[in-house]
């Protein structure tokens, strides 16, 4: 279960588009945008914080995506439904359909004191199956020296486009890594300073029932930490 984009009054619903994200990156380079009227795309995050000791290292973002996307990988890149994939197969994914992400920020942000920070490189890339949908996992390397008054640090993950929809898992959406000693509270918002507008051909689609068109706003991990 996920929290969608907002809902709005239905309007009629276009064909369906099949495409992967491989297709998705070019068309987003060749194309003007705003470019498509709703998602086609959708993933479900998680975040896992790694501290040490005394800070904050960065932390691993986790996507699942929709059973559609994943049989376009199986299709596209040879990878089995079931069992791990090998390390040519997960290059080839990255390089295929993930790297052209590093143009677009990696669809991640940190806002930190005020500043909204956009992701330029990330680390330790790999690609698997959770119950038959392909899950993309990563590093973002954010490095904060905690004292004991709290920081508050916000994730936001999103396409400012929203052919992709990224949401956060309601299961254990926000994780940290064992044996850390760093207090820490979260919580799961939208950011309304942050307007994605889309549908510019007046259409729209659904998901679960949830319609998609007009405006929405990006989910975010509101995050306070201090060493105690």
């Amino acid at each position: 279960m996920r929290t969608h984009a907002e809902s709005y009054q239905p309007v009629p619903k276009p064909l369906c588009r099949r495409v992967t994200l491989a297709t998705v990156l070019l068309l987003l380079v060749l194309l003007p945008i705003p470019v498509f009227g709703h998602p086609h795309v959708f993933i479900d995050a998680r975040v896992q914080l790694d501290f040490n000791e005394t800070s904050l290292k960065g932390f691993w973002a986790e996507w699942e995506f929709d059973r559609l996307f994943t049989s376009m990988i199986v299709l596209d890149f040879r990878v089995p439904r079931e069992g791990e994939f090998s390390r040519e197969q997960i290059r080839a994914i990255e390089q295929g359909a993930f790297s052209n992400l590093q143009y677009y920020d990696y669809f991640v942000f940190v806002v930190h004191e005020g500043k909204r920070i956009p992701t330029n490189r990330v680390e330790n890339f790999t690609a698997f199956m959770r119950n038959g949908r392909i899950v993309y996992r990563f590093f973002v390397p954010y490095e904060v020296e905690l004292s004991s008054d709290y920081e508050n640090i916000r994730i936001q993950m999103y396409d400012h486009t929203f052919f992709t929809d990224i949401a956060f898992h309601e299961t254990e959406p926000v994780k940290s890594t064992a044996n850390s000693n760093i207090e820490k509270q979260f919580e799961i918002r939208r950011d309304r300073n942050q307007r994605i507008e889309f549908d510019p051909t007046d259409t729209t689609g659904a998901r679960e029932d949830v319609e998609y068109s007009g405006v929405t706003y990006p989910y975010e991990v509101q995050l306070q930490l201090r060493r105690p």
